[in-house]
């Protein structure tokens, strides 16, 4: 009974180390991100600003639309020769990742967001998402290959 309350105790710590660290991600960049804004609206101007990171979040979401369609249709080439589509996965959760960032308002962000869309560190983000969500990867590909998709 005692060796449970321990494993417990380790458990909550370590959710509440988690909670904390993304507390604390979501606070600072946030905050630097309007920090930068501020900044750069006083020597650029801030409308000009403004447009600029409205330009880049549409640009971003051509991107992420096109990016989407293309991973999407070898997914589906993947699927119907029936092959696992690993690859295919790893992309599109890079790119979703991409879009998350490109979607946050904020040049640093942005910044983040387009350096996702090249293969290398998109599929670097995707693979250690994907490593944690294979076995449910795994029953999506199932469901595909069963509708036909």
């Amino acid at each position: 009974m005692l060796h449970g309350n321990i494993f417990l105790k380790i458990i909550k710590q370590n959710l509440l180390v988690k909670v904390l660290f993304l507390s604390l991600v979501y606070s600072v960049i946030p905050l630097t991100e309007i920090i930068l804004l501020f900044i750069l609206g006083t020597y650029v101007g801030s409308e000009i600003i403004l447009l600029c990171a409205a330009f880049t979040g549409v640009v971003g979401v051509l991107i992420i639309v096109l990016q989407i369609q293309i991973t999407l249709k070898r997914l589906k080439i993947k699927i119907k020769k029936g092959e696992y589509p690993g690859k295919e996965f790893i992309s599109i959760t890079g790119v979703l990742v991409g879009a998350i960032f490109l979607l946050t308002p904020g040049f640093i962000t942005d910044f983040l967001g387009f350096l996702l869309f090249i293969p290398i560190f998109r599929n670097k983000i995707g693979t250690f998402i994907t490593k944690k969500l294979e076995s449910r990867l795994k029953d999506i590909y199932e469901y595909l290959k069963l509708y036909e998709i």
